[in-house]
């Protein structure tokens, strides 16, 4: 082999193990850097810290409020909300009983029927609706003391 045959020897290793190198230097580096201690670094780096939003309090609004102690229909209100609570106190001393009907305006309890939305005995309580908005009325049949009042979420 020829003096002039060596140096392209070399150049062809260099050719083979420069990637290697380099490979193995990037590896090294990568490794590094994604290293996880508990060392401080010595920077100080802000932190976006979220502080959780607290759940807003549900609020409602009283629509209508109606009490007797014979059966009662009252005047068209409107509802406005899709989610609303009606909240009962019934009383008496012979098993008093209350139906309330939350009737679409026009529609008749006679005519239309109706499905109440609470029956009850002596008892107070409330519970949830959901009513499209528009105009209803109460229609309430029954005996004893009773007062109903028809909130809306807001």
């Amino acid at each position: 082999m020829s003096s002039y045959d060596q140096p392209n020897k070399n150049r062809r290793g260099l050719v083979v193990f420069l990637p290697v190198i380099v490979a193995s230097v990037a590896s090294v580096a990568v490794a590094a850097f994604n290293q996880k201690t508990d060392q401080p670094t010595g920077l100080i780096v802000p932190t976006e810290t979220s502080t959780p939003v607290p759940a807003q309090q549900k609020s409602w609004r009283k629509v209508i409020e109606l009490s007797g102690s014979t059966s009662k229909h009252n005047d068209i209100f409107q509802l406005n909300s899709s989610k609303q609570r009606i909240t009962y106190t019934v009383n008496g001393e012979y098993s008093p009983f209350v139906n309330i009907y939350v009737m679409t305006e026009g529609k008749s309890l006679d005519k239309n029927g109706g499905i109440p939305e609470v029956a009850m005995a002596p008892v107070c309580g409330d519970t949830l609706m959901y009513k499209a908005s528009g105009g209803y009325y109460l229609d309430v049949s029954g005996n004893g003391e009773w007062t109903v009042i028809v909130e809306e979420e807001i």
